[in-house]
């Protein structure tokens, strides 16, 4: 696709006319996304959204836009969705979807964390979009991925593919079927009984934005997932991405995943954000770092054994490693589990 073809879809939006160009961001899973610069200024960022993954594109924006009056502090950015000129919050052209939201001004995004002061603004980012949503009408919140950090649910998606998938791909994940089985039956055991809230439900990494110059945390971005659940969701998914040595498409499988000043600063982070946690929230992190490793994980089978049909991958084996990756951390987690409490107690002073 050109860049002209790309930016002749901008005359649907409501901005100005100009003379605009489109770069192809070559990361991100799910939306294929460029950034529209004029000269070498980035205003906009135009995707293409995948209405096979997010089935009702509508409940999206409605969701965006309940949320969007809580999210604007001095301590947090914020961006626009741009509508269309006819008021429509995607343009529809030969059956895709076409959105376009503000790009956040003088704002990066990191690869992989590389000092306590990165994971901290991380933690602090988490904090301060929780404690901002700490009002928010979670009951207006639609779901717009039902099940989405449901762990049975996964698990039978999982099972259902390994029945009908690729043979050579089912026999690859049998090879490893009994210490995904065991971590999965762990996990299962654990209780929620917690409190509901609203949440961002996809804090990887990727979606941390920081000041390009200062270095600081500036707001978490892609919303289309938010929706009500647990803090230990955002907080162990966040973890994942942050105190993990690895990136999550390596193929190599390092002797330690876990870098505990990182975690440190990261919860110091959190705390350091003003966000309240009750006490069986705090007591529940320690399992999130476990949980959200371990549900992507299988998420990556799934979509693996039946030939990359959810995530947009670069090379055949990117699901596996993905995979892989992830069940080592999750595993590792598990092991780690005393340290990791004995850590969060120390920085929240919560008997856990």
């Amino acid at each position: 696709m050109g860049s002209e073809d790309l930016v002749a879809r901008l005359d649907a939006f409501d901005i100005p006319k100009k003379a605009y160009r489109a770069v192809p961001v070559r990361s991100g899973y799910i939306h294929k996304s460029f950034i529209i610069l004029v000269d070498d200024t980035p205003l906009y960022v135009l995707q293409q959204f995948n209405t096979q993954v997010f089935k009702d594109p509508g409940s999206v924006y409605e969701n965006f836009k309940t949320i969007s009056p809580f999210l604007h502090s001095p301590d947090y950015s914020h961006y626009p969705w741009i509508l269309t000129k006819n008021g429509s919050a995607f343009y529809h052209e030969k059956g895709d979807a076409w959105r376009l939201i503000g790009y956040v001004g003088q704002s990066t995004t990191l690869e992989k964390i590389e000092n306590e002061s990165q994971a901290y603004e991380c933690g602090r980012i988490l904090g301060t979009f929780h404690q901002l949503l700490t009002h928010a009408p979670d009951e207006s919140i639609a779901i717009s991925m039902p099940n989405f950090h449901d762990l049975s649910i996964r698990w039978q998606e999982l099972e259902l593919a390994m029945q009908t998938g690729i043979p050579d791909r089912i026999s690859k994940i049998q090879s490893k079927w009994d210490e995904i089985k065991k971590l999965y039956d762990t996990l299962l055991s654990i209780p929620e009984q917690l409190p509901l809230r609203v949440c961002h439900n996809d804090t990887k990494l990727s979606n941390v934005l920081f000041h390009a110059e200062t270095h600081k945390g500036l707001c978490l971005v892609d919303l289309d997932t938010v929706m009500p659940g647990y803090f230990h969701y955002d907080f162990g998914d966040m973890a994942r991405t942050v105190i993990g040595t690895r990136i999550e498409d390596d193929p190599t499988i390092a002797e330690t995943a876990i870098k505990f000043s990182y975690l440190d600063a990261m919860l110091s982070g959190i705390k350091t954000s003003g966000l309240v946690l009750k006490k069986e929230e705090i007591r529940a992190l320690p399992y999130g770092l476990v949980l959200m490793p371990f549900l992507h994980s299988i998420r990556a089978l799934s979509d693996y054994v039946q030939g990359d049909l959810y995530y947009r991958v670069t090379h055949p084996d990117q699901n596996w490693q993905r995979a892989m990756q992830l069940l080592a951390f999750a595993q590792e987690a598990w092991a780690e589990i005393p340290e990791i409490k004995k850590r969060i107690h120390s920085i929240f002073r919560a008997a856990i």
